[in-house]
This record gives C-alpha cells, sequence and structure tokens, in this order.
C-alpha cells in the first residue's frame, strides 16, 4: 500500500522523484500517517513495557500484549488465507516467534 516508506525522509525523496507527478503530491499524508504510527507504537510500547519506565505491570498491560499479539496472528494469517500463500506456515510461524519472544514475558504469550 505504502511503497515501503516507513521513513518520512524516504517517503519525500519517492514521491520528489515520482515521474509524470510534481513533486510533494501524497508525501504530506504519508508522513503524518508515519508519524501518527510511532506515536501510537510508542504509547503502546509504555503500556506493554511498564518496568522501562520505573512502572508496575498492571492487568491492562497483560490484556494490551495479548492483544496485540493474537492481533497480528490472526492478521498473518487472514493475509496468508488471502493472499493464496503457499508459504503460509512459514510466515504465521514467524509472526508466532516473534510475538512470544516479544510479549511472553509481559502476558505468558497465550494468543488465540
Amino acid at each position: 500500500v505504502s511503497g515501503g516508506c516507513f521513513n518520512p525522509a524516504v517517503a519525500m525523496g519517492i514521491d520528489m522523484s515520482s515521474q509524470g507527478l510534481p513533486g510533494l503530491g501524497y508525501c504530506g499524508s504519508y508522513i503524518l500517517s508515519e508519524l501518527l504510527g510511532a506515536g501510537l507504537a510508542a504509547a503502546l510500547f509504555q503500556v506493554v513495557r511498564p518496568g522501562d519506565f520505573g512502572k508496575e505491570k498492571s492487568a491492562a498491560t497483560e490484556l494490551v500484549s495479548e492483544f496485540l499479539g493474537t492481533y497480528m496472528l490472526v492478521l498473518t494469517v487472514g493475509l496468508n488465507v488471502l493472499g493464496h500463500s503457499k508459504a503460509g506456515a512459514y510466515s504465521i510461524a514467524a509472526c508466532l516467534t516473534s510475538m512470544i519472544y516479544a510479549l511472553g514475558d509481559v502476558s505468558g504469550a497465550h494468543f488465540n
């Protein structure tokens, strides 16, 4: 969807070098989306990893981490099914492994 522009500088560079379009066409909306996504990720990180910020773990910490892990797993499965992927097992296993590694010590990684 985005062309892989996860960095505002990359989004601006790609937009300015686009052929047939004047520079800075969609770059503002891409940059805004990237910055909002980064802010949301930082906020969720503070909720999921309160110990890194001198706070205690709560029920919200476990609920949010389980929600995020389950969301990513279901998203990966759904995209593999919709895309008729022949390597679905590998990407699902990679997603599950990543979520267990990232969130297992927070909530136990009981994604369902």
